[in-house]
């Protein structure tokens, strides 16, 4: 019965305690108190709503699309596995193949779209790294210069981000080639970080 009282305190501890104990406003070596100002004054307070981070003006920016032709949908808003996405219907068809006696190819119809979701605006890269597990998951290859941390996930086409104390994950898919989406991708993650969160 003890141990289970004291398992139960531990726990409830462990889950109402922020962060790991480190002070994340300490100034870095690296860092005047002047630059850090500087980014203070530039980066977005995450309220906890994404189109702080992801605006329709920056998804059509990067897609080419027409922003007044966009259909925004946030799915889950407020909840752990929130999404926001911004939608085009712009006729792209791709062929799928159907496992079935035979391999039928059928066209379906895709939608175009720009999206972020998994935000955490308390991470630190030990918490994104346990998050995504690159050692883990071979689809992960690591991606330069994006942030402090980025992993580009070649199974599900989306782009894992860690910058400043934001993780989030950054899809665009609007071709079937994937190498342009990719592209696409890491171009909207650097506009988030450059616009949002430096």
């Amino acid at each position: 019965m003890k141990k289970l009282l004291y398992t139960s305190v531990f726990v409830l501890l462990l889950f109402s305690c922020k962060g790991n104990g480190q002070n994340t406003n300490a100034l870095t070596n690296n860092d005047s108190s002047e630059d850090v100002a500087t980014k203070s004054e530039n980066r977005v307070t995450f309220s906890g709503d994404y189109d702080d981070l992801l605006t329709l003006e920056m998804a059509s920016q990067i897609t080419g699309f027409d922003a007044s032709k966009a259909r925004k949908t946030h799915t889950l808003k407020g909840m752990y596995g929130e999404n926001l996405r911004y939608n085009w219907e712009n006729g792209r068809e791709r062929n799928k193949e159907t496992i079935t006696p035979g391999m039928k190819i059928t066209t379906i119809s895709c939608t175009d779209l720009a999206q972020i979701k998994w935000v955490d605006a308390e991470a630190d890269m030990e918490s994104f790294l346990d998050f995504i597990e690159p050692e883990e998951h071979e689809e992960l290859s690591k991606i330069n210069e994006v942030g402090e941390s980025a992993y580009w996930n070649s199974k599900k086409n989306h782009l894992e981000v860690y910058s400043n104390g934001v993780s989030f994950t950054v899809q665009v898919d609007i071709s079937n080639d994937d190498s342009i989406d990719k592209e696409k991708t890491i171009s909207l993650a650097k506009l988030i970080i450059e616009e949002r969160i430096n």
